[in-house]
């Protein structure tokens, strides 16, 4: 079987490229696919991305595929994470992404009174997609 539409596939790889190499180059913390076991990770300072589905878009005599990307932002200990979460915002939307909405809670830590910052972030991003 030929290889299929290499074009939006290798624009799909460079924004999962960016969106890792750019968080972990501006925060100097580990980015992960989809989860994070608990060996991986000792201390509460990480991010966690997911994608989502694809929709489909027309827009003048061209496709687009419209998918959902969410990036979660764990912390312990900020008490900056508004402006942490307009960092964040401002760099992926420099890398092709579109910034939707944000969640924020606090998840406590087992059975202690310690809790950990939850950052949520939802974005879009589209790419061309050609029926080759």
């Amino acid at each position: 079987m030929d290889i299929l539409n290499n074009q939006s596939k290798e624009r799909l790889k460079k924004l999962n490229n960016l969106l890792v190499t750019s968080l972990e180059a501006a925060f100097n913390v580990t980015v992960y696919q989809d989860q994070v076991s608990e060996d991986e990770e000792t201390d509460y300072h990480y991010f966690i991305y997911e994608t989502g589905g694809f929709t489909k878009k027309a827009e003048q005599n061209k496709s687009l595929l419209v998918q959902d990307v969410t990036l979660r932002y764990y912390s312990e200990n900020r008490d900056d994470l508004d402006e942490v979460t307009i960092d964040i915002i401002t760099l992926l939307e420099r890398n092709g992404h579109i910034f939707k909405n944000s969640l924020k809670a606090a998840i406590q830590k087992g059975d202690t009174d310690s809790y950990v910052d939850e950052i949520e972030l939802n974005f879009t991003r589209a790419f061309k997609y050609v029926i080759e």
